[in-house]
């Protein structure tokens, strides 16, 4: 009898352990699946730099989720810190960033408009960032640029060589780039990413 009762009560924990490796499995799976509408998203994003390239990048289209400056102060998450100076960004497009508390935050920052993927199963936004410290040409303002990408004077691009007697200056043509996106899945699971590009 005792023999019976411990093999149930086995039973009953196999179950139960099987039901839950089940529940890890299938929330892996939906993670999976908004990550990977998060990948499409961020092309989307690329597109929209390579569509806008030029003098339209030099200031904030908010309408678009295109910002011109690094926003180092932008809490992408809402979970990365409580100051009240942070800016944080209304994913669901409530208007005004309703799911953080009056007081919480400093600035509301719009993203990209929704983005359908998977035939609605999946939804994404993104925020862009450009990584300067302000609006304004890039030859204006202070911007991250890539070191040795484009070199005057003589066939050594990409090299910087103290050997080399002259000079060699850095064409600053290309800027990078941040890319934010957060997907939700069919469930709800949802996805942050970050990709860097350079243009």
């Amino acid at each position: 009898m005792i023999a019976l009762v411990v093999i149930s009560l086995a039973a009953v924990a196999l179950v139960r352990s099987v039901d839950t490796s089940s529940l890890v499995i299938g929330n892996l799976g939906f993670k999976q699946d908004a990550t990977s509408a998060a990948s499409q998203a961020a092309e989307s994003a690329v597109a929209y730099l390579n569509a806008n390239a030029g003098t339209n990048l030099h200031n904030d289209r908010a309408a678009a989720g295109y910002y011109a400056s690094s926003r180092d102060s932008l809490d992408m998450t809402g979970q990365g810190s409580t100051s009240n100076a942070r800016a944080v960004v209304d994913w669901t497009g409530g208007g005004a960033c309703s799911l953080y508390a009056a007081g919480s935050f400093g600035t509301c920052v719009s993203p990209s408009a929704q983005i359908s993927l998977n035939g609605g199963a999946n939804t994404a936004r993104y925020i862009i960032t450009r990584l300067c410290a302000g609006e304004g040409a890039p030859s204006a303002v202070d911007c991250a640029v890539p070191t040795g990408s484009a070199l005057t004077g003589g066939g050594n691009k990409g090299v910087q060589s103290y050997k080399d007697g002259k000079a060699q200056t850095i064409v600053t043509n290309s800027q990078y780039y941040r890319i934010v996106v957060r997907a939700t899945s069919a469930r709800g699971t949802v996805s942050f990413t970050e990709t860097m590009v350079q243009l």
